[in-house]
């Protein structure tokens, strides 16, 4: 499993807040292999919820490249299976789930790729995070 070179640590907030991570992945940094990468890791017991993703470069593959986002190996929780053509220039693709998600300390988010490498692209996961 890789991780992000943008990828967070996160600890709780005060107990009566909600801090937004942004979370960047870049393809001439991270490279676009088939793999899990780990994009943010709880320090704490923590709850979690996925706004959305911002495409600031589009993704693209030689092949028919998916990717997800969610809690542990291969989690969807976010993302599910998506082609990378959903990815657009300056797109924003919405999370799949308005819930948060519990994440325990040392328990990670990561973005999957399947299918087929990434060739190109650039997007931010934007999350909400909170005490659990």
């Amino acid at each position: 499993m890789a991780i992000l070179k943008g990828a967070k640590t996160v600890g709780a907030p005060f107990s009566n807040a909600v801090e937004v991570v942004r979370v960047r992945y870049d393809f001439s940094v991270d490279g676009g292999e088939v793999e899990d990468n780990t994009v943010l890791t709880a320090d704490g017991n923590l709850l979690v919820r996925c706004v959305g993703v911002h495409t600031e470069v589009a993704l693209t593959s030689d092949g028919s490249a998916t990717v997800d986002l969610g809690k542990g190996a291969s989690g969807t929780e976010f993302v599910s299976t998506e082609a990378y053509t959903s990815f657009t220039l300056d797109g924003f693709y919405a999370s799949e789930s308005a819930a948060f998600v519990k994440l325990a300390s040392g328990e990670v988010i990561n973005m999957g790729v399947a299918t087929a490498a990434l060739t190109a692209g650039v997007v931010e996961f934007i999350f909400e995070v909170a005490q659990a």
